[in-house]
Parts: C-alpha cells; sequence; structure tokens
C-alpha cells in the first residue's frame, strides 16, 4: 500500500525532483568552478605563446624604430628652428654660399693634408662615441646623437633648399655620401649592445665559460668591423665625396 500511495503522491515526486535537480544544478555548479580553475592544457599554452610571439613579430614590423622616430624628431626640430630663424645667414657668406661653390669646381685637393685632418677629426669622434657606449649613459647619448644630426641634417637640408631650391637636396646628398653610409652603420655597431637584446643563461661553469669565449669572438669581430668601417669611411671622405661634390657643383654654373 505504502508504494502505491507514494506512485501517485505528486507532491512527493515534485520533491524528488526538486531535490535531484538541486543535486544536478550543485554538481554542474562545481564542475564549472572546476573547470575554471584547472591547468591549460598544454596545446591551449603553446597556441597562446604563438600568438604573443605573432603579436610581437607584427608589432615589430609596423611600428617605426625608436631610432627612426629620434632622428625624424631631430629633423623636424631643425625645419622649425630654420623657419624661425628666418632663414637668418642662409644666405650669406659661407662655405655653402654660391661663391664658394664656383671655388670648389675647380679646387684642387690636397690629398695628404685632408687625409690628416678627417683623419684627426674622425678619430676624436670614434672616440667619443666609444666612451658614449661604454659609460653607464650610453643608451641616452645613442639617442641624443641621433637626434642632434637629424637636427643637423634637417637644418642643413632646408637651408640649401631656401638657397638653391630642389638643387639644394642633391648638393646635400653630395656633401653626405658615400662616407655617411659607411660612418651610420659604424655608429650602429658600437651602440649595438643597446639595439639588440642579448640573453645569457649561465648555470654552471660550464656554461659561464662558453658564454666567455662567445662573447669574446663578438668583440674582436665587432672591433674589426668597426675598424674596416672606419678606414673606408675616410677614405671615402677623402678621394671620392671630393669628386662628388665636384660634379655636382657645376650645375650651379
Amino acid at each position: 500500500m505504502k508504494w502505491w500511495m507514494n506512485r501517485f503522491d505528486t507532491g512527493g515526486q515534485n520533491r524528488n525532483n526538486e531535490n535531484n535537480e538541486n543535486i544536478v544544478i550543485s554538481s554542474g555548479s562545481i564542475g564549472r568552478s572546476g573547470q575554471s580553475e584547472a591547468p591549460k592544457e598544454p596545446h591551449i599554452v603553446q597556441n597562446q605563446d604563438a600568438y604573443l610571439d605573432y603579436r610581437k613579430l607584427h608589432y615589430k614590423n609596423t611600428i617605426p624604430d625608436n631610432r627612426v622616430l629620434v632622428f625624424l624628431t631631430g629633423f623636424c626640430v631643425g625645419m622649425v628652428f630654420f623657419y624661425l630663424t628666418r632663414g637668418k645667414n642662409a644666405s650669406g657668406g659661407g662655405l655653402l654660399d654660391r661663391e664658394h661653390l664656383m671655388l670648389l669646381q675647380n679646387f684642387e685637393v690636397n690629398r695628404p693634408g685632408f687625409l690628416e685632418y678627417v683623419m684627426g677629426l674622425r678619430l676624436k669622434q670614434l672616440l667619443f662615441g666609444v666612451i658614449c657606449a661604454l659609460s653607464s649613459v650610453g643608451g641616452l647619448m645613442a639617442y641624443f646623437i641621433i637626434g642632434w644630426c637629424g637636427f643637423g641634417i634637417g637644418l642643413m637640408i632646408f637651408t640649401l633648399v631656401y638657397q638653391y631650391s630642389m638643387k639644394g637636396i642633391l648638393l646635400a646628398f653630395s656633401m653626405c655620401l658615400p662616407q655617411g653610409i659607411f660612418y651610420c652603420i659604424l655608429f650602429l655597431v658600437i651602440f649595438r649592445r643597446y639595439w639588440v637584446s642579448d640573453k645569457k643563461c649561465c648555470h654552471n661553469e660550464a656554461t659561464i665559460k662558453v658564454e666567455g669565449q662567445r662573447q669574446r669572438r663578438e668583440t674582436a669581430k665587432t672591433v674589426v668591423l668597426a675598424v674596416l668601417l672606419f678606414g673606408m669611411g675616410i677614405l671615402c671622405e677623402v678621394y671620392i665625396n671630393p669628386e662628388i661634390m665636384r660634379k655636382v657643383t657645376l650645375l650651379f654654373g
């Protein structure tokens, strides 16, 4: 009889169903909370790492380099400085006026004396760069030098354009090439430690020894490359650049 009454007791069935649903809901919530706290699968972690690497590579290829931004900032400051001074002394006497350009057309360079002068000047600049690169503020000095070069180039280009219109751009390039290419690469080599992150892993004595040997080889390669670039820049500035400038000045006759 009891089983028969329980069979038709709808209130009891509802209560049982509610208890069962509560148990199911509770177990589901426990399962969901447990799932959220469970460690991620290895393939999910690998996919996230690959996505982060992709983002780093993507932004590295799309965002301009800080060195470029600093140079462009200095270039724009030079342009603004030129306009604020309203081109003062741009058309006055100086090495960039038309009279001196006419003299360059038939000027014979004293190669030994010019080589000695350029060598002394560039050696001082190289020594200054090496000291800055080895100092504790080398990174800051590197960006300062880049900005200063951008300022000087911007001021020079706009001064020449003010005097000679579009021919001034050609004259500006003739004054900087081809030695400027070697000097720019030399600058990047000297301050390489601030552009390239070198991750070292020194866990034991063997690893430290290997890293030390590798570091000595890299230093030797850097010194050899710097000497070659410096020598090529000097030779280009003394023997090639004067001829290029002479050819360009013929356009101003």
